[in-house]
């Protein structure tokens, strides 16, 4: 690694149908390790970069936290929310000056 560059954790929340690792996604937020990155909330249909929990592994992405099942529930009320796969990416970003 340079010395004008520093590894920084990049997580990535994906919020799938089933707790399936192949399900499609229903929802997505990327969190940045940059000072001062702000989510943007948009209504508008996103063109998002996986389908599936799967094709962000294939990516490079690391699962660090599957949905938690601890609860027996009906999963007609988890179709907005889904099932929540946390995953990270250790990538090289310039140090801070």
């Amino acid at each position: 690694m340079d010395s004008d560059t520093q590894q920084r954790q990049r997580l990535l929340y994906l919020h799938a149908r089933t707790p399936s690792i192949f399900s499609m996604i229903l929802g997505y937020t990327l969190i940045e390790p940059l000072r001062g990155y702000q989510i943007e909330i948009s209504a508008g249909e996103f063109d998002w970069p996986y389908k599936t929990v799967h094709d962000a592994i294939v990516d490079g992405w690391q699962v660090v936290q599957f949905p938690h099942l601890q609860a027996p529930f009906d999963d007609k009320d988890l179709d907005v929310v889904g099932y929540e796969f946390i995953l990270q990416k250790i990538q090289s970003y310039p140090s801070a000056t």
